[in-house]
């Protein structure tokens, strides 16, 4: 069939074409994830709603209270701001190992979280630092924690006459140390196992967090926390048994899946794996920077 480009100026024309058009019309941003669908007849929209001219949801503004990122946002945008790396390095070092160089200079932050392809990149370092995402309709607007964004293989909250408008990302306390490590076939495929920790120093106790986040990606329907890992380690002294416990808790959390890459048991190795690298190069990271002594 003949497919239509509309090709709106505003973000109210946007959102008006998202509301006219519902489940038929879908918003293309770099096109690195949408065109692959069409391509393999995947989907087959009427029409195609191309945000590229929509100034409102490009730019990434940094500030005391964090980071206000537009969809529009290319993963190169995240990976070069120095306003990333000051407020939230981690989300930089994630975005650093999206894909290719065409993939990172091409695809946004928006279409990357809103394909919700098992394995990418950002979504593990975003849910470590607490990002909320904003959508709006031509209706009403609303914010949700990205926790919450997520809702199943391929899905999330959008609703059909919505758009992903910006992603808000609070500034790391300071003192905090976070990371990301990534297992992959090679470094530009998806994660078979993506890890981001930030650890929240406590100021009273040598080795110890006031809290600690641990966000998984690859090995469930969707990213998520491991929470119950959080748990065991919030105000613990991590020695070597503590950051064993927490990657043997955060690997029975998964849910993976067996694919061509790797079997689900492979997965939870990995998890078990690289929890433990991350939380103890986090650790390294805060005593480094001198938050780790009583």
């Amino acid at each position: 069939m003949d497919r239509k480009l509309i090709r709106p100026k505003s973000l109210d024309e946007a959102l008006g074409e998202r509301a006219k058009y519902g489940s038929d019309g879908l918003p293309i941003a770099g096109g690195q994830s949408l065109l692959v669908l069409l391509r393999n007849k995947l989907i087959d929209p009427q029409v195609l709603i191309d945000l590229e001219n929509v100034t409102d949801l490009h730019g990434l503004k940094g500030g005391g209270d964090g980071l206000s990122i537009g969809a529009m946002t290319t993963i190169y945008g995240l990976s070069s701001s120095s306003d990333v790396q000051r407020a939230a390095a981690v989300l930089g070092q994630a975005a650093s190992k999206v894909g290719s160089t065409a993939i990172r200079n091409l695809g946004t932050i928006g279409g990357n979280l809103c394909h919700n392809e098992p394995g990418a990149d950002l979504p593990p370092a975003l849910l470590a630092l607490n990002a909320v995402v904003e959508l709006r309709s031509t209706k009403a607007a609303r914010k949700l924690p990205l926790g919450d964004f997520f809702q199943g293989y391929f899905e999330t909250a959008v609703q059909p006459d919505e758009l992903l408008c910006r992603i808000e990302v609070p500034k790391l306390p300071a003192g905090a140390s976070a990371v990301y490590l990534k297992h992959a076939i090679s470094s530009e495929d998806l994660a078979i196992v993506g890890v981001a920790v930030v650890l929240l120093p406590d100021r009273k106790k040598a080795r110890a967090v006031s809290e600690i986040r641990i966000g998984l990606g690859g090995v469930s329907a969707v990213p998520f926390r491991a929470t119950k890992a959080e748990s065991v380690l919030k105000a613990t002294v991590l020695n070597d048994e503590a950051i064993r416990e927490a990657g043997e808790i955060a690997s029975a959390e998964t849910e993976p899946m067996t694919d061509p890459h790797g079997s689900a048991e492979y997965r939870r190795k990995m998890v078990k794996v690289l929890v433990r690298r991350a939380i103890a190069a986090s650790l390294e990271q805060m005593e480094r920077n001198g938050n780790g002594e009583a």
